[in-house]
């Protein structure tokens, strides 16, 4: 592939950058409109991007920096970050403990690694330039820790950095000037690495979630109930299918996904957190009639792109699934709606699993676990609500209705 071909995105500019910033996410607390719970990663990046350009002499051809919070909501994620990587000259990742957990993160790194084959060992290592962000544990220890140590000169600062990590730094103002020293050398090392030994273009290998072989569990499985075969109920918004755009955000959160049809994902249910984006077009009892049978972990989201507000249908859906025993979950109607809940769906649907989903005995087959969800009464008539009824987690604000 020529450098051409690159497929054009509207969330980048076609200018190369100094550094590309990369970490892992974490999981939202709240469902705020756009809630930055990577504030100081941000903050970081604003810093980090000031300094370089006050240090670097080809600002007319180069842009400081890039990371993911510059990217236009519903944009390809995947696409747009693979052309990021692409036209960067350093690999800053902010090394933490979830970092090397986080399938995302890992990939972003093999992704420009794949530019750096034909370097020499030593030539290669100057591009990628880590930092210590979090503390590691003493058992955590890599090769990649004393690069990040070796930023700092001096043995005060260097003392403070390895034991409070950069964000400590950037947030305690009692440590601004050990923050800015750090900042600084940085910033140094990234414009002499771009300026004297500026990486050839390339293009990054397609990026790809990192395979994590301690990641903790079984891969949350994303599936829709609708008629089209890749939704797109906000087409000309999203770039994505919902089902690619809610996995693209399970794996940034560190959970490997995996999209798959309706027939797939009841096989796979009964031992994987999941996740049912249903289309508002199907209607309460078909949504019901689809989904008979299915765990009552999996997490439904009725997508209602077409509805106003003040329309029944789509809380009517919701409810009959509640009814039926699933967790309820408010629909979504704007893309913004959509967007907030995405990783607050995917939190829930983890959290339902591992309370509800199966354990595995020492001698003998999985079973349930015990739940404490209300049990329908023998006899009810189909339809009717458990007593007391779950209350429903309204992922468009955070919150239990009450």
């Amino acid at each position: 592939m020529t450098w051409s071909d690159l497929p054009q995105s509207r969330a980048v500019p076609r200018r190369e950058t100094y550094f590309f910033l990369s970490y892992a996410h974490s999981v939202p607390l709240s469902a705020a409109p756009r809630p930055d719970t990577d504030y100081w990663v941000s903050r970081f990046f604003q810093d980090l991007a000031a300094a370089v350009r006050h240090g670097a002499t080809r600002t007319g051809d180069l842009d400081a920096g890039f990371f993911d919070g510059l990217v236009s909501p519903g944009a390809d994620l995947r696409q747009t970050l693979t052309e990021a990587l692409s036209l960067t000259h350093v690999f800053v990742p902010l090394h933490s403990p979830n970092y090397f957990r986080n399938a995302w993160a890992l990939g972003e790194r093999e992704s420009f690694r794949s530019r750096l084959t034909r370097l020499g060992p030593a030539r290669a290592d100057r591009h990628l330039l880590p930092v210590l962000w979090l503390p590691l544990p003493s058992w955590g220890d890599r090769p990649e820790t004393t690069q990040a140590l070796d930023l700092v000169a001096d043995a005060d600062d260097r003392a403070d950095y390895a034991e409070n990590g950069l964000r400590a730094l950037c947030k305690l103002s009692a440590y601004r000037r050990q923050y800015e020293r750090v900042l600084t050398a940085l910033a140094k090392r990234i414009v002499t690495v771009t300026e004297t030994q500026p990486l050839p273009r390339s293009r990054a290998a397609t990026l790809a979630s990192h395979l994590v072989t301690d990641s903790g569990g079984p891969a949350l499985v994303v599936t829709t109930l609708t008629d089209h075969a890749r939704w797109q109920p906000y087409a000309g918004q999203h770039e994505l299918a919902v089902a690619d755009y809610m996995a693209a955000t399970a794996e940034r959160l560190g959970l490997p996904t995996q999209v798959v049809d309706l027939a797939q994902a009841r096989a796979l249910a009964p031992e994987s957190p999941t996740v049912v984006l249903v289309d508002a077009a199907t209607g309460a009892a078909a949504a019901r009639s689809a989904l008979e049978g299915m765990p009552r972990w999996v997490v439904p989201l009725v997508i209602a792109a077409e509805h106003e507000r003040g329309e029944p249908v789509p809380e009517s859906i919701a409810g009959t699934l509640q009814d039926a025993g699933f967790p309820r979950v408010l629909p979504a109607r704007a893309i913004d709606e959509f967007e907030r809940c995405a990783p607050l769906l995917v939190t829930e649907a983890r959290k339902q699993f591992l309370r509800h989903g199966p354990v595995d005995p020492p001698d003998g087959p999985a079973a349930p676990k015990p739940s404490l969800r209300p049990v329908r009464p023998t006899g009810a008539p189909p339809g009717s609500s458990p007593t007391p009824p779950v209350r429903p987690f309204d992922v468009t604000r955070g919150k239990d209705e009450r």
